[in-house]
């Protein structure tokens, strides 16, 4: 059996990642794994195209705070369990999230299903997905 030390958990403010979080946090407890709660910005579908271009690197505040916000509700739910980080990264979620995960060597990642159409999945596919094929270590879907 796999002992859980380090625990990956990407967020996206919805309900399923909310229930993901939960997951998570009564895996850490019964494990004593660290976790890392992560936030992607995708600016993708946060700003238009032209946007991007003018933007460089520099994240608009509004954007930024939507992340912090996000980060801000996931502490209310993880509580004081020790052993916990949060972290805010901008790009891709789903090559940020694989890159993450095998840079900290993480042991799980954990994370909610958006539960996409079986149309939109096929088209665009998920990062759940993607992660699933494309992960180093297990991934936990919770819906």
């Amino acid at each position: 059996m796999r002992e859980f030390k380090s625990i990956l958990v990407p967020i996206d403010g919805s309900a399923h990642s909310e229930h993901a979080l939960q997951q998570a946090k009564y895996i850490a407890g019964l494990s004593n794994a660290a976790l890392t709660i992560l936030y992607v910005i995708d600016l993708n579908t946060a700003v238009t195209a032209f946007e991007r271009l003018s933007m460089n690197t520099y994240i608009p505040d509004d954007i930024d705070a939507q992340g912090k916000e996000v980060l801000e509700k996931a502490k209310g739910i993880i509580g004081d369990l020790p052993n916990t980080d949060y972290e805010l990264r901008v790009g891709d979620p789903a090559k940020i999230i694989l890159s993450y995960s095998k840079d900290k060597n993480m042991d799980l990642i954990v994370m909610g299903s958006r539960g996409l159409g079986a149309i939109k999945q096929i088209i665009m596919g998920s990062v759940s997905q993607y992660l699933a094929t494309h992960a180093e270590c297990p991934v936990l879907v919770v819906r």
